[in-house]
């Protein structure tokens, strides 16, 4: 089935939004894109990027026409700008956006919804070391996953648009519950994300002497391990806060593992450390030898 967008518009014009609309406008997929930001001078980068062909501050006028709206703001944001847009939505037009928490968000967006329009929840899992207009690239989503979260009251034909807008620009896409797909991401991203950070803050608030030499020796294993601590807060903060049922449950999980290794180590159990270890380095090498993008691979 083939497609093509007369009018796209992002709400929050960065990475995610920025780089998708350079990915449709390579392939001749999209006729107009309008960009919706709260700072003029993104607009203005956008323009002179060429991501977008006309900006606004206003997410009601900007949504106005668009045949599809992607918005791409933080998770806290998403739904206070759905409601802010809703009313203006063309006849047909699909909302989705790019947030990685979806149960609370799908729901209140789809209660949002005209009923001449439709909402699809979408989470790109693509991203760069660094955010922001300047930081989009047309194949920012080449080998990328795309979970979409639909529920039993999404429109069919919406979620296949939606679906082929992202395997069009690269993206594997696959269908997930949207509750399910909060509990998968606390696991995969957000408890690693809380560790890094956790990690960080420990030792920043070791006494004065030895935080020094600990910074002073830390070396790659210190650096690969604590790099998403470099992550907007901001962003991660609101996700805790949308999502903090899945990740409460996850950091409980983690506890109780983490008080079995504190144990072993403090009995000097060798065989228990060794079995604790192993089985992590067994699940890991198999995890990555099954997972291409992992690996750094498309």
């Amino acid at each position: 089935m083939a497609f093509f967008i007369k009018r796209l518009t992002v709400v929050g014009l960065g990475l995610i939004g920025g780089s998708l609309a350079q990915a449709l406008r390579e392939q001749d997929l999209v006729g107009e894109v309008i960009g919706v930001a709260r700072r003029r001078r993104t607009l203005e980068k956008g323009l002179d990027m060429k991501v977008i062909d006309r900006g606004t501050v206003s997410a009601a006028e900007g949504v106005v026409g668009a045949n599809l709206v992607l918005v791409s703001t933080p998770v806290c944001s998403i739904v206070p700008m759905v409601e802010s847009f809703a009313p203006a939505l063309a006849k047909g037009a699909v909302v989705t956006d790019a947030g990685s928490v979806k149960g609370s968000i799908v729901e209140r967006c789809e209660a949002l919804m005209p009923a001449h329009a439709h909402f699809v929840g979408s989470h790109p899992i693509a991203g760069r070391e660094h955010s922001g207009i300047d930081a989009s690239i047309p194949s920012l989503y080449h080998g990328s996953r795309t979970v979409l979260t639909p529920t039993p009251q999404t429109q069919p034909q919406a979620i296949e648009f939606v679906r082929l807008v992202w395997e069009a620009v690269g993206s594997k896409v696959e269908i997930m519950d949207p509750h399910y797909h909060d509990r998968v991401l606390a696991a995969t991203s957000h408890l690693p994300h809380l560790m890094a950070y956790n990690i960080v803050n420990t030792l920043s608030d070791l006494e004065d002497d030895l935080r020094g030499e600990v910074f002073r020796f830390a070396a790659s294993g210190f650096r690969d391990f604590t790099r998403i601590a470099s992550s907007d807060p901001t962003m991660w903060r609101d996700i805790c806060l949308e999502n903090r049922e899945a990740i409460v449950e996850m950091l409980n999980r983690f506890r109780v593992d983490l008080e079995q290794l504190t144990k072993r180590v403090q009995d000097g159990d060798a065989d228990g450390l060794f079995g604790k270890f192993a089985r992590a380095k067994g699940t890991r090498d198999r995890v990555l030898a099954e997972n291409k993008s992992l690996r750094g691979e498309s």
